[in-house]
């Protein structure tokens, strides 16, 4: 969880949202000794968080079956989330066509406190599907194409605020310079499109593209992801232009 500067989180909220993760990680149904575990807590801390959710309607248990669910009460909440809610209901049927067309996972994800975040992800039945990257979690601005692009479209000063924590090496292959990633921001902007191999999972590679409105400003970022050899092609990202023309057909359904 983020903390506001300044302010120091407190725990039992800290607590709370880590079981609420890890319904969204490892769920939907888990038992007490699972819940505990994914959160990292003791099983009283997790029993008593449990019943305090269960309460507000935000998780259910199963006496049957002994396991707890996130509860239909989490649904009212997302709702009233001012996060491009709109852009979603008009990329997802774009999105969902393209990752059809090209079986790759597709994603739909925004820039927001220096982190990015995903919005929404589709996947074809017929591939892997790519589950590094879940809904509402964030990623490292230093890993991914979909940050690449993000780093490449916010201003300087925002990059430069996003890269200065220390940067994590989620493979080998993880760029950790900030030197290079901001090099790269220029390149990125003049192609329109950034692509990343490896730098997540191994194995992996994606490319990304901007959603930008009338004014230029971006909005969101549109990737594509899947298995290195079936997305790249001689070291290219193997469907650019489906990737870009998906871009184009959103930023003309939004307006």
């Amino acid at each position: 969880m983020r903390s506001a500067v300044g302010l120091s989180p407190v725990r039992a909220v800290s607590r709370a949202v880590s079981i609420l993760d890890a319904f969204v990680d490892h769920g939907p149904h888990m038992s007490l000794t699972e819940v505990a575990a994914a959160a990292g807590l003791d099983k009283g801390t997790t029993r008593r968080l449990l019943l305090t959710l269960m309460q507000d309607e935000l998780v259910t248990y199963n006496a049957t079956t002994q396991r707890y669910a996130l509860g239909l009460a989490m649904l009212r909440y997302a709702s009233a989330v001012p996060d491009r809610g709109d852009l979603r209901d008009v990329a997802g049927p774009v999105l969902q066509e393209l990752s059809r067309q090209t079986q790759t996972t597709t994603i739909l994800s925004m820039f927001y406190d220096g982190a990015a975040i995903c919005l929404d992800r589709f996947h074809d039945d017929l591939m892997l599907e790519v589950k590094w990257w879940r809904i509402g979690g964030a990623i490292p601005m230093n890993c991914g194409a979909a940050a690449r692009v993000m780093l490449a479209y916010i201003s300087d000063e925002a990059a430069e605020a996003a890269l200065r924590a220390p940067l994590t090496q989620l493979t080998p292959h993880s760029v950790i310079s900030r030197d290079q990633l901001l090099a790269e921001r220029e390149t990125t902007r003049a192609r329109g499109w950034a692509m990343a191999a490896d730098d997540v999972v191994e194995g992996l590679s994606a490319a990304a593209c901007p959603i930008l409105n009338a004014a230029g400003k971006l909005v969101a970022v549109v990737s594509m992801a899947g298995l290195s050899p079936h997305v790249l092609a001689d070291g290219e990202p193997r469907f650019l232009r489906d990737l870009l023309a998906a871009r184009r057909e959103i930023e003309r359904r939004a307006g």
